[in-house]
């Protein structure tokens, strides 16, 4: 978010009121937003184009199914290491280490392949598709691992444009080579196969470029970040809670009795994920706002109070920043949960009508209520969990993720043996639930403020110990040996 915030700090700063506001906003849109509308774009007019070349409806299902479980597992893959790589990528720019960032990546990408390559193959191994298939859908998840790590560490890069244009580009090649594999009598299920793996790819490409430009090149290491993970590793697990939260009522409708079997070992459950699919998208202008409010408000007074901090400010002005910030964030959490709440009343009330006339029965009209209200919580819960990784209360972070991944599977799963009528109601308790609990830790937090700042320090330095440092200095002891032999080797020639 640390590049996003500037760009976003230098639209308000200049003249032009609106317009630069509307830039701004806009700006948090493309960056927060681009993969999902370009997925949906892709997805929608693909199974248009297949309906109109003569595409099954089965054919059309088994597209639409497919590429959700690789938007849905290639996210929970690949989230159990963001907030870790933000966190990292963040102290490289702060401690001027750049040339550390993009051997990072790499090696991230590296490791998240390795691992999802594997599940992966082993998976599709299972499934009665054609080759080809298993193939395309297997560089397709792969590529959005890839993709949704390159987010994190586009953070820094100003050329929103360029990133916009990217969009573009890689949705119409995806749209333009399933009209032509089509038009060239290839079967409707394989074009939109290889056009949608390829518009992600070209977008991978596009944001890669932009990285090895922007980035300077360090010396590669696959365990040249392994230090920080150990320092940090507590954020794997956050990570995986907060998108295990967000997914897991899924999985657990998938084994209902309303279940849909698409092939052997492809299920999905329409009662519950149509409803939740159209729910999901109204938290988009929480992603939105909450980029704009963090960065632009919040960030400030967090910057103003620690500088009082960490430059000699006295114990008043401390207090003072310390109170400033308490309202600023404050005030912002509202404000995000307002907006958010708002946006929830009218896809309630306007939306719910319009999804009433689109073979939306009146459970899962239920369904989509629970969920909205749901999301307008979760929004609050997400934000939560960023402040107290912003305040570095990574503990507290676990501890509120890992609450709410919990009550969602566990009210889910009561929801399931309840009825059709409770669905939803288990991840709007858990979140509901959390955001109550996290608002009173942040607010406790915040207030005791300056006791975690000047007295949860360590006294003495002690050195830092683990799996991960030890894996790290075994390395190099390894390379500094083969580097000694080879010279060894090369004087004795000489």
């Amino acid at each position: 978010m640390a590049g996003v915030g500037f760009e976003l700090k230098k639209l308000f700063r200049q003249n032009g009121g609106y317009l630069n506001t509307a830039k701004a906003y806009a700006v948090s849109a493309v960056v927060t937003e681009g993969p999902l509308v370009l997925n949906i774009v892709m997805m929608v007019v693909l199974k248009s184009l297949m309906g109109l070349f003569h595409g099954g409806y089965a054919d059309q299902e088994v597209f639409l199914i497919t590429s959700t479980y690789i938007m849905i597992f290639s996210l929970m893959l690949s989230n159990t290491v963001l907030m870790f790589v933000s966190r990292y990528v963040s102290d490289c720019i702060y401690e001027r280490r750049a040339s550390d960032i993009l051997p990072s990546f790499f090696a991230v990408v590296f490791y998240l392949l390795l691992f999802g390559g594997v599940v992966g193959m082993v998976y599709l191994s299972t499934l009665s598709a054609p080759p080809i298939h298993k193939l395309l859908n297997l560089v397709q998840f792969c590529v959005m691992l890839v993709v949704w790590v390159q987010m994190a560490y586009l953070s820094a890069i100003k050329k929103y444009t360029k990133i916009l244009i990217g969009f573009l580009e890689s949705t119409f090649l995806s749209i333009a080579s399933a009209l032509t594999l089509m038009l060239l009598k290839v079967s409707p299920l394989t074009a939109v196969f290889a056009a949608s793996t390829l518009g992600v790819l070209v977008m991978m490409l596009i944001y890669l470029q932009e990285m090895v430009t922007y980035y300077p090149r360090g010396e590669f290491s696959l365990v040249g970040f392994f230090p920080a993970l150990q320092k940090f590793k507590i954020l794997i697990p956050v990570g995986a809670f907060m998108t295990f939260g967000l997914f897991g009522h899924n999985l657990v409708y998938w084994m209902s009795d309303y279940s849909t079997q698409v092939m052997e070992h492809m299920v999905y459950c329409m009662k519950y994920d149509v409803p939740c699919f159209y729910a999901s998208l109204t938290i988009i202008p929480f992603l939105v706002t909450f980029t704009v409010s963090m960065e632009v408000k919040f960030f400030q007074a967090y910057r103003k109070c620690f500088d009082t901090i960490q430059y000699g400010g006295t114990l008043q002005h401390i207090m003072l920043e310390k109170e400033n910030l308490c309202k600023t964030l404050f005030r912002e959490l509202a404000h995000v949960f307002e907006v958010q709440f708002f946006i929830e009343v009218i896809a309630i009330t306007f939306v719910g009508n319009i999804l009433q006339n689109v073979q939306f029965d009146q459970e899962m009209m239920g369904i989509f209520r629970y969920l909205c209200i749901g999301y307008c919580f979760y929004a609050l819960f997400k934000s939560l969990v960023i402040v107290l990784l912003y305040l570095d209360d990574r503990k507290g972070a676990c501890l509120l993720s890992g609450l709410f991944a919990l009550l969602s599977l566990a009210g889910s799963v009561a929801g399931l043996f309840a009825g059709i009528e409770t669905w939803g109601l288990g991840f709007l308790g858990a979140a509901a639930i959390t955001c109550v609990v996290g608002v009173i830790y942040v607010k406790h937090f915040v207030m005791g403020l300056e006791y975690h700042v000047f007295c949860t320090q360590p006294l003495v330095h002690e050195e830092p110990k683990g799996i991960f440092l030890e894996i790290a200095r075994w390395v190099e002891h390894r390379e500094r040996d083969i580097i000694d032999k080879r010279r060894m080797k090369h004087n004795e020639h000489l």
